[in-house]
């Protein structure tokens, strides 16, 4: 201020120098007057510093808050437009904010309410923004991350990249997200406009699974229906042309094969029933319940529908539970089937005059296979039964299709080979998994692994 004032006065006091250089006045009268005029000076200064510091500190308040109080009884005008000018902006401002926190607030509604997983991705391919739907596919989804973390696919990457690069403005790619229930997308990798800042570009998922999923069933039911449907329909055959020569008027052959004719159309019918069973199953396997439902009960029930069965061996099931609640997200006919075929499979081969135990507990320490899951309290429901068992070579494979330790005694019992594979989808809806445990001579554990119901909200669970 004071060098200002200095300046300032410069003018002035040449002009005194000269009329005492001049004898116009005296050089006294010119020093106290040069004196006089810097002081003036300086006391204007002050007080145009003094609106400027002000204003100032209004302008840093506006920064940091984006409100504050202007300055009163400001001397100078210029320092008062000043000070108007900033208010005048900071309020532009602040409804230029509100109205862009608005449209964002808007923006991740409607991204939120798209059924369709959308992730949003910069140019250094950075997530710059997702959907909830998007947060579900992927459990660990962040912003500010490198998409590479979420997703590893090489041809969804290749895609991004020459989206990102200009050779495309857009690239649609099939992207499998690898699980227990393999689901497919069909991946659109956009630019976006410019305006959006930096989330250039969107990843939008839409789920092909259902459509995957019904291509493969009709390939696999015509696969399978002809294979195992051979076999009755050779023996319906042959005993159908002996009737019709040879053996038209025996009625000894009628006795004798009509029989064997109904068992195998009825083995036919079943198989019929299971293949379209396990293919409505796998149609819907990437979809988890919703309902709630009690396992004790459910157990209950087959238990009861199963007693004729095991009487008939002078079996006994006997259900044990250390919980008080057994509740869990799923669907009763499902669980019903589930523990149905366990139950009586377990009768089919156990020993005469034994028991199927059927124990329910809680679950410390859960198989590897629920981890993605992060269930926060898990469930056992193992089915026992006393039978020669299983040799471990068999265990890999006992939940694949028409897949049988004993070929002969599987049909003998009236097994078709798809109720192991049955329960392994529906458990897999259910978000959850079996386990099987055999010891030769001893017999076998099938152990259902389920999210049993917690204090929390239930349906949590399944939210990822």
């Amino acid at each position: 201020m004071l060098a200002t004032a200095f300046a300032l006065n410069i003018p002035p006091a040449a002009i005194l120098v000269l009329l005492a250089a001049s004898d116009q006045i005296a050089w006294g009268l010119a020093v106290v007057a040069a004196g006089a005029s810097w002081l003036g000076i300086v006391g204007l200064l002050r007080i145009y510093f003094k609106d400027l510091r002000a204003v100032a500190r209004y302008a840093a308040t506006l920064r940091d808050h984006f409100r504050g109080t202007p300055p009163q009884r400001l001397t100078f005008e210029a320092a008062a437009e000043l000070s108007s000018l900033y208010t005048q902006v900071t309020t532009a401002f602040r409804e230029r904010i509100l109205d862009l926190e608005a449209q964002t607030s808007t923006d991740a509604e409607i991204l939120d309410h798209l059924p369709n997983p959308v992730v949003m991705v910069n140019r250094q391919r950075t997530v710059t923004g997702f959907n909830q739907a998007a947060k579900s596919l992927f459990h660990n989804l962040e912003t500010g991350y490198d998409l590479t973390r979420f997703i590893r696919d090489p041809i969804l990457l290749d895609a991004f990249d020459m989206v990102s690069s200009g050779r495309r403005k857009m690239q649609h790619t099939e992207f499998v997200l690898a699980s227990d229930a393999q689901r497919h997308f069909d991946v659109l990798t956009a630019h976006l406009p410019a305006e959006t800042g930096n989330r250039n570009f969107v990843l939008s998922f839409s789920d092909l699974t259902e459509l995957r999923k019904v291509e493969q069933m009709r390939a696999d039911f015509a696969a399978d229906a002809g294979h195992e449907l051979r076999t009755p329909l050779s023996v319906l055959l042959g005993f159908i042309e002996t009737l019709e020569g040879p053996a038209k008027d025996d009625p000894d052959a009628l006795g004798q094969f009509l029989p064997v004719m109904r068992d195998q159309a009825q083995r036919m019918q079943s198989l019929v029933e299971d293949l379209l069973s396990l293919a409505r199953i796998e149609l819907n396997e990437h979809t988890p319940p919703s309902s709630d439902c009690d396992v004790t009960t459910i157990i209950e029930k087959v238990a009861t529908g199963l007693k004729v069965k095991a009487d008939a061996k002078s079996m006994a099931i006997r259900v044990t539970s250390n919980l008080e609640d057994t509740h869990t997200i799923g669907e009763e006919k499902e669980l019903i089937q589930v523990f149905q075929n366990l139950i009586e499979n377990a009768i089919k081969y156990g020993h005469q005059d034994s028991t199927v135990d059927v124990k329910l507990n809680l679950v410390k320490n859960p198989p590897a296979a629920l981890a993605r899951y992060r269930h926060s309290r898990i469930m056992a429901v193992s089915v026992c039964d006393r039978s020669d068992g299983i040799a471990r070579e068999h265990l890999p494979r006992l939940t694949e299709r028409f897949y049988r330790v004993d070929t002969a005694r599987s049909r003998a019992v009236g097994g078709t080979g798809l109720g192991l594979a049955i329960v392994k989808h529906l458990v897999q809806r259910h978000r959850g998994t079996m386990t099987i445990e055999s010891e030769v001579g001893k017999g076998s554990v099938f152990t259902v692994y389920l999210p049993a119901r917690t204090t929390d909200n239930v349906h949590k669970l399944y939210s990822a």
